[in-house]
């Protein structure tokens, strides 16, 4: 677990949990099969089995939707993470200032 903290940067570390994300609601044969036989199974046991469909059966796992919480483009994460890590280094004077030698 250690190693893993000190060899992903933050900006991979977000890219992950996105992908993540994404890969909830990618295409899934499996997925899809399992949704067939429930929907079959239900429909034996409805007045109406024509109603009944399969993509009812499929899980979708929604993001958020609003502007804050949208998911980004790498490139726009990377710009928001090189412009946080400027930022913490300039408040924590560890950059920016040029040290001077005695």
């Amino acid at each position: 677990m250690d190693r893993v903290k000190i060899e992903t940067s933050a900006s991979q570390f977000v890219l992950w949990m996105k992908f993540f994300e994404w890969e909830n609601n990618a295409f899934d044969a499996t997925r899809c099969y399992l949704a067939q036989i429930a929907a079959e199974i239900r429909r034996g046991n409805v007045k109406e089995p024509r109603n009944v469909k399969v993509s009812d059966f499929i899980m979708k796992f929604q993001l958020p939707t609003s502007e804050a919480e949208r998911v980004k483009t790498p490139a726009e994460i990377q710009s928001k993470t090189s412009h946080m890590k400027s930022a913490f280094f300039t408040l924590t004077g560890l950059m920016g200032k040029k040290r001077r030698d005695k």
